[in-house]
């Protein structure tokens, strides 16, 4: 870890120091695991959906029975009563799958892909940030659970991909942080600049914020450089947009290689 400079007079040779969030905690909710589960399935899938099904269908069944409650609870905080319901109806059907004849599949498979659909065009519809960021948290297991059926149907799944690829791009787009810059100069008795400290602070909609710096001696920088990128992820680490960003360099790769 780095440490602050105290009083902006520091030794050329000081470390300094990063100091990410006072508060900074790593994601504990449930939740945060929903999108690496979505990615290993469809890692199990391939991404046109050719792939493990019967590994894929493990997955999401066991993921949704052992945290089927929470996700029921944050189901329950979705305003839109149509993404409830079939969000709700795809939790609870999917661990039948196996046993449901023709007559229920199909049904099911289309219900599951138009929920998957319209969860994200419902949150870029919405205008409510909290509204939205359930919807981000649910998004990767609506879109697992669909892609599975696609893929139990023998239908390709790589549209579905893409919509959640572009439903994630939207999380972090539409949940991204407010941040700004600080710049705080000091000078020696004869007026010449001696620290210059660049801080970077952001904001997520939920109050939760990060901060960085970096710091010059007589114009030479002192440790790595601010990483910008990171603060502005780092703040959002409670809620669904810090999980799409993780999720989405892998979903890219999966689909690159279709």
């Amino acid at each position: 870890m780095r440490r602050k400079f105290i009083n902006g007079v520091v030794a050329t040779t000081a470390a300094v120091v990063l100091t990410v969030s006072g508060t900074a905690r790593p994601v504990q909710a449930s939740w945060a695991s929903w999108a690496a589960v979505a990615v290993s399935v469809i890692q199990s899938l391939g991404s046109g959906g050719g792939g493990d099904l019967e590994r894929a269908k493990r997955e999401i069944i066991a993921a949704v029975e052992n945290a089927k409650q929470d996700i029921l609870n944050h189901i329950d905080t979705i305003a839109a009563a149509d993404v409830q319901a079939c969000t709700e109806a795809a939790v609870t059907k999917i661990a039948q799958i196996d046993s449901m004849p023709g007559s229920l599949l199909g049904p099911f498979v289309n219900g599951a892909v138009d929920c998957a659909t319209l969860s994200k065009s419902y949150f870029n519809a919405v205008q409510s940030l909290p509204a939205a960021d359930t919807i981000g948290k649910l998004m990767g297991v609506i879109y697992a659970i669909a892609m599975v059926a696609f893929a139990k149907y023998g239908l390709s799944t790589t549209a579905l991909l893409d919509g959640l690829i572009s439903g994630y791009q939207s999380v972090v787009t539409k949940l991204a942080p407010t941040c700004s810059d600080q710049t705080i100069r000091e000078y020696d008795s004869m007026g010449r600049l001696v620290t210059l400290e660049i801080q970077h602070t952001c904001v997520a909609y939920n109050g939760d914020r990060a901060w960085d710096f970096e710091l010059y001696y007589r114009g030479r920088l002192q440790g790595p450089p601010l990483d910008r990128a990171q603060v502005n992820m780092d703040a959002t680490r409670n809620t669904s947009r810090w999980a799409a960003q993780q999720a989405l360099p892998t979903l890219q790769a999966i689909r690159a290689g279709a």
